[in-house]
């Protein structure tokens, strides 16, 4: 019954409307209501900015794990000043992306709040009752 979004820009209208089971009209308001409750409200949600899952992903960026390896094999064979020079990069890498991608998802919660989130619909040829 489903279709992606690009799938349906690429159908023809009645194609998409087939496809999704409603019609010109809209859906029955039996079948709305099904849906509704299955599947829950058509709403966009934003997964807020935070800072530990940002943090955990820069630091499970493979090439991290590489250097952090190789620094600790620095340090088994005695090369100390290495070890700390390749630390510090790691440590400015993860802070810099941290920032970087932190503050990205910031102003796209920011972004989010401000477009409007309203739809017109109609159950059977009719507005919905509201809810």
């Amino acid at each position: 019954m489903g279709v992606d979004l690009l799938g349906a820009a690429a159908m023809e209208a009645d194609a998409a409307l087939d496809r999704l089971g409603s019609s010109e009209s809209g859906l029955l308001p039996e079948e709305a209501t099904r849906r509704l409750a299955a599947v829950g409200p058509n709403a966009v949600i934003s997964h807020g900015a935070r800072p530990l899952q940002v943090l955990w992903r820069q630091l499970r960026n493979p090439l991290l794990i590489l250097l952090a390896a190789a620094a600790i094999v620095s340090v088994l064979v005695g090369e100390h000043a290495d070890a700390g020079i390749i630390l510090v990069i790691v440590c400015l890498s993860v802070g810099l992306g941290f920032v970087n991608e932190y503050r990205s998802e910031k102003a796209v919660e920011e972004l989010h709040s401000s477009i409007r989130h309203t739809a017109v619909t109609t159950w059977g040829g009719r507005p919905p009752p509201s809810t």
